[in-house]
């Protein structure tokens, strides 16, 4: 496979392909499905009137011809949300890779207002089904459709309670347009193009940001702290306009909160996750706990440089005497030899995904930073974005979003409102895959490299673990000043600082940490998905377990039970699912037994 790659490994053909999707934001059969779109969310919002489907004050009788009503309002539900998903999906595969694009950004813009229509529709809906109350038990008897959607509904149901007014929940979806979903834009339109003059052997090269932050995996300590000046002088340039920003996201949030009686940002976002208080204390309290090793680790890693302690740049340096860098073939054959020693149709789905291009790999200027994978559910398939350097992390990373799109793909054949994951459960396979395929680059190593490979593993780790902490930390802060008075950027970075300081303790030099780490991540940018933060600590840790007992098990048991686990998350409750396995998440020895892992990698760095 690798010849087939390399012979596509130049740069227009290390980009994704899309044209089995649409043939260009201006093709017709885009054009077409933009208008089908349209008509659909015009019937479907004539098909409410035309049926009285609205919120009740009293709680409106459930018959049979009630059950074939709402059953055909799913159904034209999940074919709108399809049709929007692809199309989104499609449009953010140019916007998300070329910034400058002045026609994706327009139709960005465009598709954001069929979100507000289609939020409305939702809004109507779930009022419907809020006042229904007990009785949707009753609705989806005898309905197979319904039956089958009887997770959405009765969730649905649930968290009614937190609704406004339809009026008034309306006028938010409308406003978010300039609201928090405007401020999110500018966020990523600013951090994507900015550039910054990096200083290397007295040469100055101004670089996009993107290219500057790989500088901090390079083998030379040099170039990375050349790359942390020049990240502190391009972030500081544009920190005031990304407060305002965040200022206007989490204001945003903290006002609907209030209005549909949430106690606090924490609150919605367990809902969100499916998961409760207990559970989050559970996992913060054994993540707290693992703090002292993580940092035995950090303050080893400093000693590799000559240091007491470690200064930011040095925190994802390559350790060790491995020289070894992957070609993009090279990096895709590894990735499907052990995908395929896990499981034969996990392999050939990656083969697949690398043969067929599902994935933009290198940073270039526009580009937005860090890697994601998205689901086009219009030909069922996902695609990944990347900034692939050649380092094993960046390895990693393409087996992280694999995993994603494995997920995606266990999931073929169900409904739109069937697969609505947490983000608690959509980062189990992701985490899996990559598990997998770090776990092969230390087994087959050689001795000189084991170190690195231990290294690599140890900075996802404490990222996953150590550094999401912080950001909670930075958020949760962020929240309960930002109730009482906008925050200024200066104030942004005093409390990430605080968070840091707090998270990674001794093992970092306080002198040289990252104050703007709050200007880069665009998890705190997302007005409908506050604390984008602990649910990565969470399939983290849930991952881990779930690979200790694949190794326990083996593959020909494991295997079909993770498959129907990844296929069953958009509808369980995260405690149920995690239940099927045996495994208690609201108590923290389940996470203390996942987070042993890591502290045993910790005592092997320890030896070197």
């Amino acid at each position: 496979m690798a010849k087939k790659i390399a012979e596509k490994n130049r740069p227009d053909q290390l980009k994704w392909d899309l044209s089995n999707v649409y043939s260009g934001l201006e093709a017709e059969d885009f054009s077409k499905d933009w208008k089908k779109l349209v008509k659909l969310l015009d019937s479907i919002e004539s098909y409410f009137t035309d049926n009285n489907i609205k919120k009740y004050d009293k709680i409106p009788a459930v018959t049979e011809k009630t059950a074939k009503m709402v059953g055909h309002a799913v159904e034209m539900l999940n074919t709108a949300v399809n049709l929007y998903m692809t199309l989104e999906c499609y449009i953010y595969s140019y916007y998300s890779t070329d910034s400058y694009n002045t026609l994706a950004a327009k139709k960005i813009s465009e598709i954001e207002q069929l979100s507000v229509k289609i939020s409305n529709l939702d809004i109507i809906f779930k009022g419907y089904i809020g006042s229904l109350g007990k009785n949707v038990d009753k609705l989806v008897k005898g309905d197979k459709l319904l039956k089958e959607h009887e997770f959405f509904l009765n969730e649905t149901a649930e968290q009614s309670k937190f609704m406004m007014s339809t009026a008034e929940e309306k006028l938010a979806s409308e406003l978010s347009l300039s609201g928090g979903q405007a401020f999110g834009k500018l966020q990523g339109v600013l951090t994507s193009q900015l550039k910054s003059a990096v200083k290397i052997k007295n040469k100055i090269e101004e670089m996009p940001i993107t290219k500057i932050r790989n500088m901090a995996y390079d083998k030379d300590e040099k170039v990375r702290k050349a790359g942390y000046e020049a990240e502190m002088k391009g972030w500081g340039t544009i920190s005031n306009a990304i407060a305002a920003s965040l200022n206007g996201v989490k204001g945003h949030n903290i006002t609907l909160n209030i209005h549909r009686g949430r106690k606090d940002g924490i609150e919605s976002s367990l809902d969100n996750n499916r998961i409760d208080r207990k559970t989050l204390e559970a996992m913060l309290t054994a993540m707290q706990e693992s703090f002292p090793t993580f940092r035995k680790y950090f303050k080893k890693k400093a000693e590799h440089f000559g240091q007491k302690t470690l200064p930011w740049w040095n925190l994802l340096a390559p350790v060790g005497k491995s020289n070894k860098t992957y070609s993009y073939p090279e990096a895709c054959d590894f990735i499907v030899k052990n995908f395929s020693e896990f499981s034969p149709e996990l392999g050939n789905f990656a083969k697949h995904a690398f043969e067929n291009r599902w994935i933009d790999v290198e940073p270039r200027d526009g580009k937005r930073g860090g890697a994601f994978c998205m689901e086009v559910p219009g030909v069922e398939e996902s695609r990944i974005l990347c900034n692939f350097d050649g380092s094993l992390d960046q390895v990693s990373t393409i087996a992280h979003e694999l995993g994603h799109a494995f997920h995606n793909y266990c999931q073929k054949g169900l409904t739109m409102l069937q697969k609505s994951t947490p983000m608690t459960l959509a980062e189990t396979a992701s985490i899996f895959c990559e598990t997998i395929v770090t776990n092969a680059a230390l087994k087959e190593a050689k001795a000189g490299d084991k170190l690195s490979i231990l290294e690599t593993q140890l900075i996802n780790e404490s990222q996953v673990i150590v550094d999401i902490y912080s950001r909670f930390l930075f958020e949760r802060e962020v929240f309960e000043r930002r109730a009482k008075f906008e925050l200024s950027s200066e104030e942004m970075c005093e409390i990430m600082l605080k968070a840091q300081k707090e998270c990674y303790g001794s093992g970092l030099d306080h002198k040289y940490l990252h104050p703007y780490m709050w200007v880069l991540k665009p998890h705190y940018y997302s007005p409908g998905a506050a604390f984008y933060n602990y649910p990565y600590a969470f399939g983290l840790l849930f991952s881990l377990g779930l690979y200790k007992i694949y190794e326990a098990e083996g593959g020909k048991k494991f295997v079909p039970r993770y498959k129907e686990l990844l296929r069953s998350t958009g509808q369980f409750k995260a405690a149920e699912l995690t239940k099927k396995f045996g495994i208690d998440i609201t108590k923290p020895d389940f996470w203390r037994a996942s987070l042993q892992i890591s502290a045993d990698h910790v005592k092997q760095y320890l030896k070197y």
